[in-house]
C-alpha cells in the first residue's frame, strides 16, 4: 500500500454515527454554531437553533430561534441544501460558513437587551 493513499476504512464516509448525509451535514453545522455560542439541539425533524441572549416575541417563543432542515434542493439537481423554519433555501449543504454567518444573522440580538427584557 502506498503511503500516499489512505486505507479504504480511512476513506470518508457519507454519513457517520449511522446519520444520513443530510443528519450529518446538520450535525456538523451545529456544532459550528454551538461553538459560537449557540443552543442546539439536532432532533429527527431538522436542528433547534436558540440563541438565548436574543429576545424572542412572546411566551410560546422567548427567545429567537429557527429550525434548520437539510434536504435535496430540486433547483439544484438535488444537492442537498440547508433551508430555515419557512422552507427558504440558505445554502448548500457543504457551506457550513455560510449557513453560520445566515444563522448568526438571522438570530442576532439587535435591541442589545437581555431575553427577559427585549421584544422583536
Amino acid at each position: 500500500m502506498s503511503f500516499d493513499q489512505p486505507r479504504e476504512t480511512d476513506a470518508e464516509s457519507t454519513s457517520f454515527s449511522g446519520l444520513s448525509a443530510a443528519e450529518a451535514r446538520l450535525a456538523a453545522l451545529g456544532a459550528h454554531l454551538r461553538a459560537h455560542r449557540l443552543v442546539v439541539e439536532l432532533t429527527s425533524t431538522g436542528l433547534k437553533v436558540r440563541n438565548l441572549e436574543a429576545p424572542g416575541c412572546c411566551d410560546e417563543n422567548p427567545m429567537l430561534s429557527d429550525k434548520i432542515t437539510c434536504r435535496p434542493f430540486d433547483r439544484d439537481g438535488g444537492h442537498l441544501w440547508f433551508f430555515d423554519s419557512s422552507g427558504h433555501p440558505i445554502t448548500e449543504a457543504e457551506r457550513i460558513v455560510d449557513a453560520v454567518v445566515w444563522v448568526k444573522g438571522r438570530l442576532a440580538n439587535r435591541d442589545g437587551l437581555p431575553a427577559t427584557e427585549g421584544t422583536l
